[in-house]
């Protein structure tokens, strides 16, 4: 495993982390440190029960995953939740190591290609506290650069995907108790006291919700 692919969750406290669709507020993990894997039953009370919508995005390309994960974990669907992977190439081999301890539902190369590791009725391990509530996504690349155009395209299917099936807002959500489209600092030191995905990506909320307003409305 190339040492890029392999700083996903780790690197500087940034842990990465439809149709047809696919702040920092504490210290930084000491470095070279993966994100723990799931919080159990901690992050905010659920409102409602999930929606059962579609738990596999279509026209994606699925890779499950064997561990990391807890199968039938989503305790309620508030959105989803945007990281950097602080590296590139697809996650599934990354993820597939039992001594990792963590884990995306969707992976999104630069060039917009949409791999999905966990079904959406399962909690992935990505943002601690935050597991049981949201959905997962990581973007291939670094804080410092901006999503590519691809990126921002195929991260918005997946928002509108999820708007379709599991009724997500079209709204930026800045809190772990609101619902939207997320980011992982928002949730500071409960989902693990991470800056991730960064500045630059964080900017582009609006240009992925305002992408996923056309595809739905397609």
């Amino acid at each position: 495993m190339s040492r890029r692919t392999a700083m996903v969750c780790a690197s500087g406290g940034l842990v990465a982390t439809a149709f047809g669709v696919v702040v920092d507020l504490g210290g930084d993990p000491e470095p070279g440190r993966t994100e723990t894997q799931d919080e159990g039953g901690a992050g905010p009370p659920a409102e409602t029960a999930p929606e059962r919508g579609q738990a596999w995005m279509p026209d994606v390309t699925r890779k499950p995953l064997a561990v990391n994960f807890t199968p039938g974990g989503i305790r309620e669907m508030r959105g989803l939740v945007m990281h950097v992977q602080e590296g590139e190439n697809s996650l599934h081999d990354r993820f597939s190591d039992p001594t990792v301890e963590c884990s995306s539902h969707f992976w999104v190369s630069q060039s917009g290609e949409i791999e999905q590791y966990v079904s959406a009725h399962d909690r992935a391990w990505a943002q601690s506290a935050g597991n049981p509530s949201w959905l997962s996504v990581e973007t291939s690349g670094f804080a410092r650069r901006p999503l590519t155009a691809q990126q921002v395209d195929s991260v918005a299917r997946i928002y509108a995907w999820g708007m379709a099936q599991h009724g997500w807002p079209l709204e930026p959500a800045s809190t772990p108790l609101g619902r939207g489209f997320g980011i992982h600092s928002m949730g500071g030191r409960d989902w693990g006291g991470h800056s991730c995905p960064g500045p630059l990506r964080s900017a582009q909320t609006e240009d992925i919700l305002s992408a996923a307003r056309a595809v739905y409305s397609r």
